[in-house]
């Protein structure tokens, strides 16, 4: 049975949350192949092309650790649907910046990450904050003057979310029916921690091959 850890990250440096310490995680697992969440135009250019200068700690760290240990690190994300334009998104998240009870959310997640870093992002807590900032998020749009349009793009966005995360599924067991390896690594956001737990169940049930899979920072 091959044996995956999903290792939730942030896509920006924050405090603890860098790419030494990611490193770090890397070097204590020892994987020899290494999912990303990156769909295969982005990873082309962060790998193949070196076309994106600003290199967020996931590249940084797996490409350390791919020199020193040549194995295999592969895309698993999908291309964006195009349910939703950036600015539906930017016009939600503008909403949702001017309430205190969210921002202040936003804000306690972002302490917890600055100051505890990959222990903070692959908690409970943190799952609970997400949730929390999700229902919130739902509740204050639902009662803006704009709700419909507003409410319209909250589902778009999760829904979008949600096939991202069924679409990783499908390319991991699909990479992994086609290599041999002891130990991988899936690199995913700390928002699809919780959502994937149900997934990975489900998929588990209806696929050809069986994966072992465990959650960084989960209690033995």
């Amino acid at each position: 049975m091959y044996r995956i850890v999903l290792v939730c990250t942030n896509h920006s440096e924050l405090g603890k949350c860098n790419s030494e310490e990611l490193y770090k995680i890397l070097e204590s697992l020892r994987p020899d192949v290494i999912f990303e969440e990156l769909p295969q135009d982005l990873f082309d250019r962060f790998y193949k092309e070196n076309s994106i200068p600003c290199e967020p700690p996931e590249i940084k760290a797996v490409k350390r650790y791919i020199r020193k240990y040549p194995v295999n690190n592969l895309p698993v994300d999908s291309p964006s649907s195009n349910l939703l334009s950036r600015n539906d998104i930017n016009f939600m998240f503008k909403i949702l910046n001017n309430h205190y009870s969210f921002t202040q959310l936003e804000e306690t997640q972002r302490k917890q990450m600055f100051e505890k870093g990959y222990s903070f992002l692959n908690s409970k807590e943190n799952e609970v904050l997400t949730e929390s900032k999700r229902s919130l998020s739902k509740e204050l749009l639902e009662c803006d003057i704009n709700r419909r349009r507003l409410s319209q793009i909250h589902r778009a966005f999760y829904e979008e979310q949600h096939q991202r995360e069924y679409d990783i599924l499908k390319c991991v067991h699909y990479h992994s029916q086609r290599q041999f390896y002891n130990q991988g690594v899936l690199l995913l956001g700390s928002g699809h921690r919780s959502s994937m737990r149900e997934k990975i169940e489900g998929y588990s049930s209806i696929s050809d091959i069986k994966l072992s899979w465990t959650f960084f920072g989960d209690a033995n």
